[in-house]
């Protein structure tokens, strides 16, 4: 889904949008007129889920972010947001996690990061619950 801003500005002869948000290719681009198009491109799971989830059931929230102009900083917060989430919940596991405390005791490293990896695996999905599918 491409949502673009009601606002326009004047780019070589052409009315274009100052804010496109691009749910499929996870982009957003801003344009102005004195410059070349800024675009941001996300990579992480959660911004996807999260634009693919409110595409579907929250289309007037993106809607009025983007005519707001506030879309890269509200994403830019939730993606640094959701990943700190995540590490908190991962830090917290591995806390009281016997086995992993003995594989990093013993120097087994390789087994102390698939616990981690695992760790991290079970933390997102209360993190995205409360999050990113809202």
């Amino acid at each position: 889904m491409i949502i673009r801003s009601e606002d326009k500005v004047q780019v070589g002869g052409k009315n274009k949008p100052v804010w496109v948000l691009d749910t499929d290719a996870l982009t957003v681009t801003y344009n102005t007129p004195d410059a070349e198009p800024s675009v941001t491109t996300f990579s992480s799971d959660h911004i996807k889920y999260h634009l693919h989830y409110s595409a579907e059931y929250r289309p007037a929230r993106l809607k009025k972010l983007v005519n707001d102009g506030t879309i890269l900083s509200y994403l830019t917060e939730l993606d640094c947001s959701v990943a700190e989430a995540i590490e908190r919940q991962v830090g917290k596991m591995l806390e009281n996690d016997v086995e992993y405390i003995r594989a990093v005791a013993v120097g087994d490293l390789a087994k102390a990061r698939g616990l981690e990896n695992m760790d991290r695996l079970c933390a997102r999905e209360p993190v995205y619950a409360a999050m990113v599918y809202v």
